[in-house]
Formats: structure tokens, sequence, C-alpha cells
């Protein structure tokens, strides 16, 4: 059986724990904002740009 932490360890797990749940929030409502809005053309040229960069290497 597992041991009850100390109230000073516990509180910081509570602590913890909700950030991550605002922290998932906001991803989330981040993601609803930015949308389906697909790959930018200038990351496209920079992936192949790489990718045939690192072919001739």
């Amino acid at each position: 059986m597992a041991e009850t932490p100390e109230p000073a360890l516990q509180a910081r797990l509570d602590d913890l724990e909700r950030d991550v749940r605002q922290l998932r929030a906001r991803i989330a409502a981040l993601e609803r904002l930015v949308g389906n809005a697909g790959e930018h053309p200038s990351d496209r040229t920079a992936v192949r740009e790489k990718a045939v960069y690192d072919w001739q290497g």
C-alpha cells in the first residue's frame, strides 16, 4: 500500500496537477483558435530545402 505523502509535498503535487489541467485547457483553446490552418508555405519550403541538403550531405 502506498504511503500518504507529507502535507507540503501533497500540496505541491496538488498545485502541479492544477497547473497541468490549466495548461491543457489553454492548449485546447489555442488549438481551437488556430483551427485547421494547415502548413504555412514557408514551412513547407524550409523542410523541402533541408531534406535536399541532408540528402546531399
